[in-house]
C-alpha cells in the first residue's frame, strides 16, 4: 500500500473513460425520439484572456452538482461548454503584449493584428478547456462553442439585421460613455460609477450689459448667486464640478419653478476665457437647491446637458479629443492639455481674472471603465444603438408573473427596477477585434446596407465602392444570444427543438444586466419563451483585501493549483 493516497492515479483515468464513453454526451434523439425529460444548462462562458480563477472553480462546481444530478435521475442531461472572445479584454491582452516588442495595433494593420489576435485565443482557449476538464465538469466537450466561432457569427448577423429591419436598432450621435484609454465606447454597464471626494467649483460668468435691469431684479428676488464685480458689471454664479469642459459650455440653464433667475431666462452672459456669449434657459431638469440653482450647459460632455440643449436648441461644442485632452475647440492656451491638466490652467487663468468664487467639498460618482479602470468621459459620438424598452416589456413581465425565478429573492427587485428604468445600448465599439459590424456605405450614392452576407454591390444605386463600418460590435452582443445560438439558431435545428430552453442559469451577480437580463430579452424576442426558469446567483469569491477575484485585478488563484495540493 502506498503511504498516501494520490487522487490523480484515480481521477485523470476515471474522468477519461467517461469522456471517451460518452457519458456527458447528448444527441436530440434522446429527447425527441427517446422521450427523455431533457435538463440543459449552458456554461457562462468565461473570457479567453486568462486561465480560470476560483470565481469560476465555485461557479462550474454549482452546475456540476447540478447536471450530475439530473443525469443520474436518467433524464438526458446537457452542459454546453464554451468560451467568450471579449472583445475589449482580449484587444486590450494582445495589445500589451506588442507594447512589450515596442509595436502598437496600428503599427502591424488591422489584418495581421486579428492574426495575432486568434494566436493568443487558441492557446488561452484551450487552456481553459483543459481546466473545466481537470476540475472534472461533466460538460459534453463535443459541443463546445466560441463566440466568434462561424456558426454564432452567422446568429448575430441574422440578430442584427432583425432588429434593424424592425427599427430596433438604429445609429446616431448622443452622448455615450468613452473610455479615453481603450478609444472605444462603452454601454452604461461597462461603466462603473464611484463615488470618489471631489469639489463642487463656483465660477462667476458676467452678464450682458442689456441684462443689467434683470439682475438687479434677481437680486431683489433673493438671487444671492447674482451680484456686482468690483468694475460693477453684474455676474452671476455657477456650480460645477468639472470646470475643465466649460469651455465648451453652449448655455446656462436655471429651474423655470426658481422665482429668483425668473428675470434673467433669455439673457445672455459671458463665458469666461473663450470671448463668447451664451444665453440663459430654463429647463426642468435643474434642481434649484444644488449649489446656486443654475448650471452651465455643456451638451457633447455630459447626458442631461445634452438632453437640455436638445430641448432648447443648443449648439453642440465638443472641446476634447478620444484621449481626453482639449482640442482645437478649446482656446488655445488650453489645446493639448489632458483633463487633469486643464483644470488646474482653467482655475488658474480664473482666478487671475477675478471670476473664481471658490470650492465646496463634494462627494459625487465618478465612472470608470470596467476594463482599464479609467475615468471614463461623457462623450458626444456617432454610434450604433439598440432600443431596449420594447424589448424589457416581456423580460420584465416574465419575473413579475414568476415564469422565471431568482435565488436569493431579493435579486427579482433588482432586476425588474433595471428593466423599468432601461436605456438604450451601445453596441458598436471602436476595436478591431470582435464582430464586424454588418453593414455598409455606399461611396456614390451613400446609402446604408445592412446585409447578412457581405454585399456585392449597393442596393440602391448598383455602385460597387462600399466602405464597410469599420467598428465590432459590444462582446456581449453575441452572448446574449448563447442559449439558442449554441444549437444552431437561427436554423430549425434538431438541437434547438430538443434542449432549448435550457433550465437553470447559475452565474455571479455582477453579469446580472451584463449578461442574464439580455438574454432573457433575446430568448423572448428571437424564441417567443425565455431561455430558463431560475436564476441562481451565487456569492462572489474574494481575496484577503476583499476584492473579488479577477483577472484584470491579476489577483486570481488558478484551481489547478488546488488540484494540486489537495
Amino acid at each position: 500500500m502506498p503511504p498516501c493516497l494520490d487522487p490523480k492515479t484515480i481521477e485523470v483515468p476515471l474522468y477519461q473513460s467517461w469522456n471517451e464513453a460518452g457519458y456527458f454526451h447528448v444527441e436530440p434523439e434522446a429527447v425527441t425520439a427517446e422521450g427523455r425529460t431533457p435538463y440543459v444548462i449552458v456554461i457562462p462562458p468565461p473570457n479567453v484572456t486568462a486561465v480560470l480563477h476560483m470565481g469560476h472553480g465555485l461557479n462550474n462546481t454549482i452546475q456540476d452538482v447540478l447536471i450530475r444530478w439530473h443525469r443520474m435521475q436518467g433524464r438526458a442531461a446537457l452542459w454546453i461548454p464554451g468560451t467568450d472572445h471579449a472583445g475589449i479584454a482580449t484587444q486590450n491582452a494582445v495589445e500589451r503584449q506588442l507594447a512589450e516588442e515596442g509595436l502598437s495595433r496600428h503599427d502591424v494593420g488591422r489584418e495581421a493584428f486579428v492574426e495575432r489576435v486568434w494566436e493568443y485565443v487558441n492557446q488561452t482557449g484551450g487552456q481553459i478547456l483543459e481546466q473545466l476538464k481537470v476540475i472534472g465538469s461533466s460538460c459534453d466537450f463535443e459541443r463546445t462553442r466560441f463566440t466568434l466561432d462561424d456558426g454564432l457569427s452567422r446568429a448575430v448577423r441574422e440578430v442584427f439585421v432583425r432588429l434593424y429591419e424592425k427599427d430596433l436598432i438604429y445609429r446616431g450621435e448622443y452622448i455615450i460613455n468613452w473610455c479615453p484609454r481603450c478609444l472605444t465606447a462603452l454601454s452604461n454597464e461597462e461603466s462603473e460609477g464611484r463615488e470618489v471626494e471631489g469639489k463642487l467649483f463656483h465660477i462667476r460668468y458676467p452678464l450682458g450689459e442689456s441684462a443689467a435691469s434683470a439682475a438687479e431684479l434677481a437680486k431683489e428676488h433673493g438671487a444671492t448667486a447674482v451680484d456686482r464685480l468690483p468694475d460693477g458689471r453684474w455676474y452671476l454664479t455657477v456650480s460645477t464640478t468639472r470646470p475643465e469642459t466649460m469651455l465648451g459650455d453652449t448655455g446656462v440653464a436655471v429651474s423655470p419653478d426658481d422665482p429668483r433667475y425668473a428675470s434673467l431666462v433669455g439673457a445672455d452672459v459671458e463665458l469666461p476665457l473663450t470671448g463668447r456669449t451664451i444665453p440663459i434657459i430654463a429647463d426642468d431638469f435643474v434642481d434649484p437647491d444644488f449649489g446656486t440653482g443654475m448650471v452651465k450647459v455643456t451638451p457633447a460632455h455630459d447626458p442631461n446637458d445634452f438632453d437640455m440643449a436638445q430641448r432648447a436648441g443648443l449648439p453642440m461644442l465638443d472641446v476634447m479629443t478620444p484621449e481626453a485632452t482639449m482640442n482645437d475647440n478649446a482656446p488655445e492656451v488650453f489645446q493639448g492639455l489632458d483633463r487633469v491638466a486643464a483644470r488646474k490652467a482653467v482655475l488658474s487663468a480664473l482666478e487671475k481674472l477675478g471670476l473664481a468664487a471658490g470650492d465646496d467639498p463634494n462627494v459625487h460618482s465618478v465612472p470608470h471603465c470596467y476594463r482599464c479602470h479609467t475615468v471614463v468621459e461623457p462623450r458626444l459620438s456617432l454610434q450604433w444603438f439598440v432600443r431596449m424598452k420594447p424589448l424589457a416589456e416581456p423580460a420584465l413581465e416574465a419575473s413579475r408573473d414568476g415564469t422565471i425565478t431568482f435565488t436569493p429573492p431579493h435579486w427579482k427587485k433588482v432586476y425588474e427596477s433595471w428593466m423599468e428604468n432601461i436605456r438604450d445600448w451601445c453596441i458598436s465599439r471602436q476595436l478591431w477585434w470582435g464582430h464586424r459590424i454588418p453593414v455598409w456605405y455606399c461611396d456614390g450614392c451613400e446609402a446604408t446596407i445592412v446585409a447578412r452576407d457581405d454585399p456585392e454591390g449597393c442596393t440602391s444605386c448598383g455602385g460597387s465602392d462600399l466602405t464597410r463600418d469599420p467598428d465590432v460590435l459590444d462582446t456581449w452582443f453575441s452572448s446574449w444570444l448563447w442559449p439558442f445560438s449554441v444549437f444552431g439558431w437561427p436554423e430549425e435545428t434538431e438541437d434547438l427543438k430538443a434542449f432549448y430552453p435550457t433550465h437553470d442559469m447559475t452565474t455571479a451577480p455582477e453579469i446580472l444586466f451584463f449578461w442574464v437580463a439580455r438574454m432573457i430579452m433575446a430568448g423572448y424576442e428571437f424564441m417567443g419563451e425565455a431561455p430558463f426558469t431560475q436564476v441562481y446567483l451565487h456569492g462572489t469569491v474574494r481575496d484577503k483585501q476583499g476584492r473579488k477575484m479577477s483577472k484584470s485585478l491579476g489577483n486570481g488563484i488558478d484551481p489547478l493549483e488546488v488540484v494540486d495540493l489537495f
